[in-house]
């Protein structure tokens, strides 16, 4: 099959590679039909967590739509011609973590995680699928294909991150990053408020998308943040600041605007083995309330994001800006590591 394949920190090289087989009777089999890069991705490629891909053998991604081609003989909810999607964490569905919903922290696959290390990921024409009937969903019908890979990865963690923040419709709420997650989190929360979110970023152009989705945007680089929070709040600070920057120093900024007793809800993917001086006696003497979703356990919220799209309370095109194929995804790739203008997130299309 033809398959993308890390060679490198910003090396990716499309090759002809063995098709996956069926290695377990628990395995299925998946065609490849969309995919996607997340931003947790863009880690890997750019060469920050060395040790979770292999040059010359990692297949990236984990956001995908497929139809099935093959099961194995003890997988029961699935057939081949299934449409399918699955969470970008793979779970067995039986385990202790599994049994309390924390399904990102499967004690049977290890936490794995398609395209890192060994285990290919969704950018090839094929993918194998282990504890198929742990984790796999059907993806239901109205949902088309660019909706379908959102329920891999972004949307949900944009759901769980919100969900916790618990926001009140008269509070005052922030969104640090307006990548595309933010860019869900935001639409979610327009919902949910009585007032326009800020959306905190540097990216002139996606300020500008988060305001056409409702957001009040404020430029990190060229606007006095202090002074907008001051006039939004009356200086008293926000109630909720919801982050999907996956920096430390939006997670300083974040809990630098928040007023005493606020909330700090995460889904930024912080890199591992990040030594980063937080102050302990800021969040302490502001009596902080920090909830980090980062390794989201996507699974239990799938059917909710699946449902906000059909119930058209978020409109998942809005965070799609490029349509390429599989053999154009290296060049997309760096496209969106450099933040080309006007590029938020693309749909690879490969069957």
């Amino acid at each position: 099959m033809r398959a993308i394949v890390y060679h490198g920190p910003y090396d990716l090289r499309s090759a002809d590679v063995p098709d996956p087989t069926i290695e377990s009777s628990r395995d299925v089999i998946v065609a490849t039909v969309a995919t996607s890069m997340c931003g947790s991705d863009l880690y890997l490629y750019q060469g920050e967590m060395p040790d979770l891909a292999i040059p010359g053998t990692t297949i990236l991604g984990h956001e995908i739509v497929g139809e099935v081609v093959a099961v194995g003989t003890d997988v029961e909810r699935f057939s081949p011609g299934d449409r399918v999607t699955f969470p970008f964490s793979v779970s067995c569905g039986t385990c202790a973590m599994c049994s309390l919903g924390l399904t990102g922290h499967c004690l049977t696959t290890g936490k794995a995680i398609y395209g890192f290390r060994g285990l290919a990921g969704s950018h090839g024409e094929f993918v194998r699928v282990p504890y198929a009937d742990g984790h796999l969903r059907h993806v239901p019908t109205g949902i088309d294909d660019a909706a379908a890979v959102l329920l891999s990865c972004n949307l949900p963690s944009a759901l769980i991150v919100v969900d916790a923040a618990d926001v009140h419709r008269g509070d005052t709420v922030a969104v640090v990053g307006a990548g595309p997650t933010g860019l869900l989190a935001l639409q979610l929360l327009t919902g949910r408020l009585d007032r326009p979110p800020l959306v905190l970023d540097r990216v002139p152009y996606r300020l500008d998308r988060a305001a056409a989705l409702g957001g009040t945007p404020v430029n990190v680089d060229t606007d006095s943040v202090r002074d907008v929070i001051d006039e939004a709040t009356g200086g008293l600070g926000l109630d909720v600041v919801v982050e999907f920057a996956g920096r430390p120093e939006a997670f300083d900024l974040a809990t630098s605007i928040l007023r005493p007793g606020g909330v700090f809800s995460g889904g930024g993917v912080y890199r591992v083995a990040t030594a980063h001086p937080t102050s302990l006696a800021l969040l302490f003497a502001n009596d902080l309330q920090i909830r980090l979703n980062g390794l989201a356990n996507v699974l239990p919220a799938i059917d909710r994001a699946a449902r906000l799209i059909t119930d058209g309370i978020v409109d998942p095109s809005a965070v799609f800006s490029h349509r390429i194929d599989l053999e154009s995804l290296p060049s997309g790739a760096a496209a969106f590591a450099g933040r080309d203008d006007g590029f938020h997130k693309m749909l690879v299309t490969v069957a």
